[in-house]
């Protein structure tokens, strides 16, 4: 019988953002179709809850294989957890394909997709590759590796030969689809489909009914709002920066929500400077979500410089769902520039341009007006093109295509 296998390192009960992506993609696509999903344990924010090793799940087979669950925010722990993962979920692999299934793969861990796509050669199936991000350009905006290194030279060689390989390849945006097809010259067949923010659970809420801000007793200020994963392509320190040159402004306050491998740079040199307009807190369980996008009178997105193409984060499209201004520190380039623009609901500002940020900030803060109507827009934008109604028949419509 053929099937649609999905594969990722991580799934269901993990709640990051792309566990909690690839679990919504396997059941929509389970309420048409037979769907099988080979996984890891959970690693990252459910680090430590051990799933079974079978289970279905909403209609869908889960299959989780052995790996190691060491700490994601360590270099070293992660890359172990790449290496077995990709061995591991790679050998199931070629036991669970049969031949005409329709297998879709996600680019993390960046090795999982090579075995995958052997196997899928090897047993006559298809192969659909979820590009999350573009490696190895990732390591050039961290620092780790430079775009005239022989080594970058020859893994973008060999990522462009996958995506000319694959039968599709799906790109998070428009930025993304042309940096594929610039890897494969032109050899990728590449469908745009953005992530979804959750507008059925995730919908604006008075900020004075807000219970996070009544706990932190921040109800009474302009709250600047960063949600999400503290990662060490995030450029985190420039909101740092900008809150040190408003820290004069008493009404402004700072409000990290989140983990990441970046954390602890950002936590010191928020205490270096001796801010007491900065207030952090971990992440939240998923149930509390809506309260914690909330808790904000902008919210804002943050990406290094060259990151443009290489990552779209998912979190843009709940910031919409929950109806916030949305402050982009990224490239120009960049998808979430362009959704900023095109819809009105927000401001997209450089990276490293802490002074800009701050007076933008400043410019929000002093117009209400204008925060109401790219409150709106940000909403409405999310509903209309950005639900998982709306992704969910996307992938439908690949599936059947193939």
């Amino acid at each position: 019988m053929k099937q649609c296998v999905v594969i990722s390192e991580l799934y269901y009960p993990e709640q990051n953002a792309t566990g909690f992506i690839l679990t919504g993609i396997a059941e929509g696509l389970a309420e048409k179709d037979s769907v099988n999903v080979l996984c890891a344990q959970p690693c990252y924010n459910q680090r430590g809850i051990k799933a079974p090793k079978t289970e279905l799940h909403h209609g869908v087979d889960i299959r989780r294989c052995w790996s190691t669950t060491c700490d994601p925010k360590q270099i070293r722990g992660r890359l172990l957890n790449f290496a077995t993962t990709s061995l591991s979920v790679g050998w199931r692999a070629l036991f669970s394909i049969k031949r005409g299934d329709k297998v879709l793969v996600v680019t993390n861990p960046p090795l999982l997709p090579f075995f995958v796509r052997v196997v899928c050669w090897l047993k006559g199936a298809k192969f659909v590759l979820l590009v999350h991000d573009v490696y190895p350009d990732v390591f050039v905006p961290l620092g780790l590796m430079k775009s005239s290194h022989p080594l970058y030279r020859m893994l973008s060689w060999v990522n462009g030969k996958l995506y000319a390989s694959a039968d599709r390849v799906v790109a998070l945006g428009r930025d993304m689809e042309r940096l594929v097809e610039e890897k494969s010259q032109g050899g990728a067949h590449v469908s745009v489909i953005p992530n979804w923010g959750d507008v059925n659970v995730i919908t604006p809420m008075p900020k004075t009914e807000n219970a996070l801000l009544q706990k932190l007793n921040l109800t009474d200020k302009f709250v600047v709002h960063y949600s999400g994963n503290h990662g060490r392509t995030h450029d985190l320190l420039s909101i740092i920066e900008a809150a040190k040159l408003l820290e004069d402004e008493r009404d402004v306050h700072f409000l990290f929500i989140g983990e990441g491998s970046g954390k602890a740079e950002v936590v010191a040199r928020a205490s270096e400077l001796e801010l007491e307009n900065v207030t952090f807190c971990t992440f939240v369980d998923r149930a509390e979500l809506n309260t914690s996008l909330n808790a904000a009178d902008v919210s804002v997105l943050a990406f290094k410089k060259g990151m443009a193409g290489i990552s779209v984060p998912s979190r843009l499209y709940n910031l919409m769902a929950a109806g916030k201004p949305i402050l982009g520190v990224v490239d120009n380039n960049s998808e979430v520039a362009d959704v900023i623009r095109e819809a009105k609901l927000g401001i997209a500002v450089s990276p490293e341009s802490p002074r800009n940020l701050a007076e933008q900030i400043l410019s929000l803060r002093n117009d209400g007006d204008l925060r109401v109507k790219m409150a709106e827009n940000s909403r409405n934008e999310a509903v209309s093109k950005y639900s998982y109604d709306v992704t969910k028949q996307q992938y439908r419509d690949l599936f059947d295509s193939l």
